[in-house]
């Protein structure tokens, strides 16, 4: 067959896949993105061999081009393939911010941030371990307070990582389980499912919006529950082997507090997330108390254990308010006077303040955002109680109104 029979042959067949494949081409951008991905993902000496391999083809289909040229434009070839294998250009230090990131989007990766961000929305009544429920005695709202600030705030950071994440399914809910030896039975409502193990019944819930509570796991132990055999074991340390028995040990960083002033005692171990050039900051629900994983124990058995769900967490940084502007927002609730003639509105002094991490849920896509968290005690009709304030960290222009 001739060349330019095979040639009309190979356009035919070329019309016959496109006609085939008209109905079933996937969105315009994928090509790229699938592309890019297979590119990145082979080995960077194989990528800049192919790429002087193209080039220099593409010199030898252009007559007549001096030898001398040829050789100048491959030193540049080579020296450019040089400095993208070493990193510079992209920000330094050998490493893409591509490799910050876990489970990003394409796209995400580019951006380098989510857009406008949902606002958090916070408490704004004080909280305390004996706090009491209502007013009582001529005293005011534990909500009105005489906020000032006696504390320091030293802030070396201007942005602050946000953590993104998406909703949690059902077919998660079931790998979850399942990697924990646990059979689905059922899909109550409010549950992404239900499910039974020879010593134990397992729970798994996606994100509550209000108020806001991060997808989580509930473990209920059955009376086939065997204890914990530790010799000269504290609570902490029953815990780590319960939790290590079930692939449960939690894989971010935390740090771990025992309440055994009642039984069952509590082992809650409390998430932090890093925030660069500030250091570990806890995450936080509303009213300001942390959270992340948490056994109790009777004696040596465990009868309840709950934590996070785990997730891929997106990452991208954000700017974040002053010092200065976040002592403002704290104060911006205070009253100067007491607000109903005869009753006694307390005069808080906040005196502590730090970095937190806080849930904001947004469908299908929730995040985890910087705030900042200001707290001060004060007495009231003989308790001491803690007045928490949180605030939200990342600017105003930002985030959705």
């Amino acid at each position: 067959m001739s060349e330019p029979e095979e040639e009309l042959e190979t356009q035919a067949l070329q019309r016959e896949l496109d006609d085939a494949f008209a109905t079933t081409r996937p969105r315009p951008a994928f090509e790229d993105e699938l592309w890019l991905r297979m590119q990145s993902s082979r080995p960077a000496p194989t990528r800049l061999r192919d790429a002087i391999a193209g080039f220099l083809q593409g010199i030898r289909e252009v007559p007549a081009v001096p030898a001398a040229a040829v050789a100048a434009l491959l030193v540049v070839v080579i020296g450019v393939g040089t400095v993208a294998l070493s990193g510079l250009g992209r920000g330094g230090g050998g490493a893409s911010t591509a490799s910050q990131y876990n489970g990003a989007e394409p796209n995400q990766l580019t951006a380098g941030t989510f857009g406008r961000l949902p606002t958090p929305v916070f408490n704004s009544t004080s909280k305390g371990a004996t706090a009491p429920n209502a007013t009582a005695g001529g005293q005011a709202d534990l909500g009105a307070a005489q906020l000032t600030w006696t504390g320091k705030l030293d802030l070396a950071i201007s942005s602050a990582p946000v953590f993104r994440y998406r909703e949690p399914t059902t077919n998660e809910a079931d790998q979850f389980a399942s990697a924990l030896g646990a059979v689905l039975r059922d899909r109550p409502s409010g549950f992404l499912g239900m499910y039974t193990a020879t010593d134990y019944t397992l729970k798994v819930r996606g994100t509550v919006q209000s108020p806001p509570s991060s997808p989580a796991y509930f473990i209920f132990a059955a009376a086939t529950m065997p204890p914990v055999e530790a010799a000269g074991a504290g609570p902490q340390d029953l815990a780590d082997i319960f939790l290590a028995q079930h692939s449960l040990s939690p894989q971010w960083n935390y740090t771990v507090t025992v309440d055994s002033s009642s039984d069952p005692v509590r082992v809650r171990y409390e998430r932090q997330f890093v925030a660069p050039g500030y250091g570990t900051a806890y995450l936080v629900d509303v009213n300001g108390n942390r959270y992340g994983l948490e056994v109790d124990l009777s004696a040596n058995r465990p009868v309840v254990a709950s934590g996070l769900l785990p997730a891929n967490l997106d990452q991208a940084d954000y700017k974040i308010v002053t010092a200065e502007e976040a002592i403002r927002s704290a104060l911006a609730s205070s009253v100067p006077a007491p607000a109903v003639s005869g009753a006694a509105v307390p005069a808080i002094q906040l005196n502590k303040a730090e970095l937190v991490y806080v849930l904001v849920p947004a469908g299908d896509h929730s995040f985890y955002e910087p705030a900042f968290l200001f707290s001060g005690q004060y007495q009231l009709n003989g308790q001491t109680l803690t007045r928490r304030v949180l605030v939200p960290a990342v600017v105003p222009s930002q985030r959705n109104p």
